[in-house]
């Protein structure tokens, strides 16, 4: 005789019968530390070449020299890109009540991917076209995941949820 009525044991999904397992939700602070490593990361791939050589920087990218060397006078973007890193590192430390800058950030990354991806359509950029496709996507996947993170973390950033 089998005790299969009295089972405490929670059912496998092999069994007849079983439910499928649930999958656990993300926890909302690793969402959003994960959402700000990215935002670091691609804040700061734009950041460091135009900080520290910037001509050399739009000639990698394609740029034609004369241009490059025009361009080599917008370091002061890199300096504020760099700004923007170190603030995210700030968010990630104490996220409560920061919503003000995840939100900023998350619209710095859409209006980057709209740029780039504007740009491509009139087919007004003068670099190499791997580095349009490139920060085209980047900014796209980072906007759409700093938005995700903020949606997700937003009780947390206003500083009425828990850590």
């Amino acid at each position: 005789m089998t005790d299969e009525g009295n089972r405490d044991d929670p059912l496998v999904g092999d069994e007849v019968g079983a439910l499928p397992e649930q999958r656990k939700q993300r926890d909302p602070v690793s969402t959003l530390s994960s959402a700000m490593l990215v935002y670091i990361f691609v804040n700061l791939a734009f950041a460091l070449p135009l900080v520290i050589f910037p001509s050399a920087y739009f000639d990698i990218i394609g740029l034609d020299s004369t241009v490059a060397d025009q361009l080599g006078g917008l370091r002061w973007v890199g300096g504020m890109l760099l700004a923007w890193s170190i603030a995210a590192i700030q968010v990630m430390a104490r996220p409560e009540g920061k919503s003000v800058f995840v939100t900023t950030g998350a619209f710095q990354m859409t209006f980057g991917a709209v740029a780039f991806l504007y740009s491509w359509s009139i087919r007004e950029y003068k670099w190499d076209v791997w580095y349009q496709a490139i920060a085209s996507i980047i900014l796209t996947l980072g906007a759409v995941y700093m938005w995700w993170a903020r949606m997700s973390a937003r009780k947390l950033l206003r500083g009425t949820g828990t850590r």
